[in-house]
């Protein structure tokens, strides 16, 4: 989206972190180094290398567990102890042990190795003079099963010490109040011998959960993959198979007993009742029902309204909200008004993980709100985005999707038909997996009755067909399309201090502020402006109470901010500096930043570091080499060291570079 004039005025291609040129040899050495260190990773297995070279919790899932494991969600955070880490800690220590926590309502209390009540003051204070110290949320799906959670927490230490060769210092406490046991664990950053305590990532994001998960699995023994029962589906408030044998079987919108015939009728009759208790049909007569025309329509809004908020509380699990679970409310998005706040948590509608998703987002107005977003990969701009980064939703009118128009442009090449022979042919170096995702399409697209399948994956597509598809992503998205935008990356907490711009300093340029509210995270909010504004002054930046920033002031933050990032990604000889528009240039993408409110491409190349727009595509070619050129203020990515046509995702346009 465009920006404000000020912001594009922010960062200029002539600052540079290294200006020396780098000596050819050595930078040809570097530019083939993402490829020398992984020679015999496939192109997935070196994106999945790169990315866990950045923190942050990832939008694409990782493995399921082992079938028959219990499942554990298991979330480790590192703090480091800088001066203002401690008072947190203390904060930390306090949330764990707040009033009505308790198994039977009590307040919490912390426990360790030797006892149930552990000092967790004096456990912070051994942790003042550390480099760093572990806070740790297990959270088993059975935890309401678990006999004994204390000793749950203490065989999984155990666990954890016999893996990593140590013996650690930690406390832990229960929490029982969101209807999920689970546990908060704070662990010291030394090992016994003095050194520092260095958990490796892939210990921390597989290893752990998979100590919790065999644990789990030894008390409570194996998961049972649950089987729906029609029992249960008599009472459902979202659309069954019944309701669709149901509605088959209705003449001219009315149906009666004797039109039953080959169902369970005990049962049909059971979610007749059902469904007429709850308004969806209306009884004529002793025996006969008024079946709606939409009534298919109706209960598809009511299941996925209850799957909706279901994911809505998955979401908050194991996050700083996890107790105001029961606060989360649907928000909708108004075209031209968008909402923002910090970003909680998200998780998928339903049991399809690239399917609808729902994000969490502590709204300024003090609501805790979630949205809805068509599929996971809608997501991408917050893949390794910490728990509270600043997030903006915001809707707009919704536009033809890019594989209903290439379907549509491959029908009307190929008689009206399509097919994956059909688009390889239109299309050769369109990769299969890409060329898959349009078929899944076309199968969703043909249960609403926008095309028609023919036979052997073949497809007859109507001249409309694109505007077909249009409108029934419109019934589904409330006549709008979601995006979201990362408008920093940083929390409340660490944009008061942080040197440069932050999201924080755009709220204190003297604009109204009516959206910031007086409760949850709007006070947040307003005390951290407080805090920035103290800091600012110490800097000799902005006056006036309450302080206002010029937008020469905000000019020069912007400058000082990229002036730390470029510093951060330059190393010895290799430059760093932005595309400049019609430039064109290769290089491998490591990585995705943050500045200025846009989120930027790292890609290195042989003459250093260039940062580009990012766009969502890139996700999937982490560690891979790419040709961009800058045009018109977007970017085009093509990748391959050569140009030509994207395999798979075809040279698509990016963000502008207004910055």
């Amino acid at each position: 989206m465009p920006m404000d004039q000020e912001d594009r005025d922010g960062l200029h291609p002539t600052l540079t972190a290294k200006r020396e040129r780098p000596f050819p040899g050595k930078a040809i050495r570097t530019f083939m180094f993402p490829l020398r260190a992984t020679p015999q990773m496939s192109p997935r297995a070196r994106a999945v290398h790169f990315s866990k070279l950045e923190s942050g919790r990832t939008v694409r899932p990782t493995q399921g567990s082992a079938g028959g494991q219990r499942r554990v969600l298991v979330k480790a955070r590192v703090v480091r102890m800088t001066p203002g880490a401690a008072k947190a800690l203390m904060t930390h220590v306090r949330y764990v042990e707040r009033d009505g926590v308790g198994p039977t309502g009590e307040d919490g209390r912390f426990f360790d190795r030797d006892t149930d009540l552990a000092d967790g003051r004096a456990f912070a204070s051994r942790c003042a003079d550390d480099r760093h110290h572990f806070r740790i949320i297990v959270n088993p799906e059975d935890g309401q099963e678990l006999p004994d959670l204390k000793a749950y927490a203490r065989t999984f230490m155990e666990r954890v010490e016999r893996d990593m060769g140590t013996s650690m210092d930690w406390i832990a406490g229960e929490h029982h109040d969101t209807g999920r046991p689970h546990l908060h664990l704070l662990l010291r950053g030394k090992r016994d011998d003095g050194r520092d305590l260095v958990l490796p990532r892939d210990y921390v994001s597989h290893g752990m959960r998979g100590r919790a998960q065999e644990l789990a699995t030894e008390i409570l023994g194996p998961r049972l993959e649950q089987i729906r029962s029609p029992e249960l589906d008599a009472a459902a408030n979202r659309f069954t198979l019944m309701d669709r044998t149901l509605i088959a079987a209705s003449r001219e919108g009315g149906l009666a007993m004797a039109d039953l015939t080959g169902l369970d009728e005990p049962l049909a009759l059971r979610r007749l009742t059902y469904l007429e208790t709850q308004g969806f049909i209306r009884r004529e007569r002793a025996g006969r029902w008024r079946i709606p025309d939409d009534l298919r329509q109706t209960l598809e809004v009511a299941g996925e309204r209850e799957a909706r908020e279901a994911a809505a509380g998955k979401a908050v699990w194991g996050t700083r909200m996890e107790g105001r679970s029961g606060a989360v409310e649907a928000v909708s998005v108004t075209p031209g008004e968008p909402l923002v706040g910090a970003y909680v948590g998200r998780a998928p509608i339903g049991t399809q993980s690239t399917g609808p998703q729902v994000v969490v987002v502590d709204l300024l107005d003090g609501r805790l709100g979630h949205v809805r977003l068509p599929s996971r990969d809608s997501l991408l701009a917050l893949d390794r985005v910490p728990e509270g980064a600043i997030v903006r939703v915001l809707a707009s009118p919704p536009s033809p999707r890019p594989s209903d128009l290439t379907i549509a442009e491959i029908a009307s090449e190929r008689g009206g038909i399509y097919s994956a022979a059909d688009h390889k042919a239109v299309r050769p170096t369109d990769r299969d997996s890409f060329i898959e995702r349009h078929v899944r399409r076309l199968e969703a697209m043909g249960r609403e009755g926008a095309c028609e399948a023919i036979e052997q994956g073949r497809f007859r597509i109507p001249d409309d067909y694109a505007q077909t598809a249009l409108k029934i992503d419109q019934s589904r998205q409330n006549g709008v399309a979601i995006q979201l935008k990362v408008l920093d990356d940083r929390s409340l907490s660490s944009q008061v201090s942080a040197p440069g711009r932050t999201w924080l300093d755009t709220t204190l340029t003297g604009r109204p502020s009516s959206e910031i509210g007086t409760k949850g995270f709007g006070a947040e909010v307003t005390s951290a402006q407080a805090q920035r504004a103290g800091h600012l002054k110490t800097l000799g930046i902005g006056s006036g109470h309450p302080l206002t920033l010029t937008p020469e002031q905000m000019s020069l933050l912007r400058t000082k901010e990229v002036q730390v990032l470029f510093d951060g990604l330059g190393y010895p000889n290799r430059s760093v500096s932005l595309a400049k528009e019609g430039q064109k240039f290769s290089g491998v993408y490591l990585s995705r930043v943050h500045a200025s409110g846009n989120a930027w491409a790292v890609v290195e190349g042989r003459a250093g570091i260039v940062l580009a727009p990012w766009r969502a595509a890139l996700e999937a070619c982490r560690g891979q080499a790419i040709t961009c050129v800058l045009q018109g203020g977007s970017v085009d990515f093509t990748f391959g060291l050569q140009s030509g046509r994207s395999p798979g995702l075809g040279a698509g346009r990016g963000q502008g570079l207004e910055l």
